[in-house]
């Protein structure tokens, strides 16, 4: 059975969430952040209790696979070469294969798969396009971009949420639903 954000499920998910904020505060702040932006939406665009559970949960688990990088990526000050991005490209399917060994939370893989794919298909890892990916997995990606975009890094300063807005907005139809 799915839980609720208040269910069985969130000790482990806490569990799990701990164990990456030892490893990068970041990457921790920013999903929890996620979560609450994504379940914000979800609420906005009508998902009953239960959908906004799920994006709430993919939300708090979508960049669990980070455990896995190397800390000299994650705390990079400096943009990424090409191969070290192909190696952060790899926390989606890292998160994956932890997820599948959580029992009962299979339901969250699909959101957390598309949290990287693109409306015009060029995203990753599946290359989804439009529709292809799931509705609730596109409220994750809109609110990941939200939140990376707003938020200080080490590699340079956040935007305002007017700034990100109007870039979320200038992709709408390539990287966003165009909803």
């Amino acid at each position: 059975a799915k839980s609720s954000p208040f269910g069985e499920n969130m000790a482990t998910i806490h569990a799990l969430t701990a164990a990456i904020d030892a490893k990068d505060h970041y990457t921790f702040q920013h999903s929890k952040d996620v979560a609450i932006y994504a379940a914000a939406l979800a609420v906005k665009i009508g998902f009953n209790d239960e959908q906004i559970a799920m994006i709430y949960e993919g939300g708090l688990l979508h960049d669990i696979g980070k455990i896995s990088m190397p800390e000299m990526i994650l705390s990079k000050t400096s943009a990424l070469t090409a191969s070290e991005y192909e190696i952060m490209k790899s926390h989606v399917n890292n998160s994956i294969d932890i997820i599948r060994h959580l029992p009962d939370m299979e339901y969250v893989v699909p959101i957390v798969i598309g949290h990287h794919e693109r409306w015009d298909g060029r995203g990753y890892p599946r290359g989804l396009k439009g529709e292809e990916n799931s509705l609730p997995a596109r409220c994750l990606s809109l609110a990941d971009t939200y939140n990376a975009l707003t938020s200080d890094r080490p590699y340079r300063k956040g935007i305002s949420c007017e700034k990100a807005a109007s870039v979320i907005e200038a992709e709408s139809g390539k990287q966003f639903d165009p909803e």
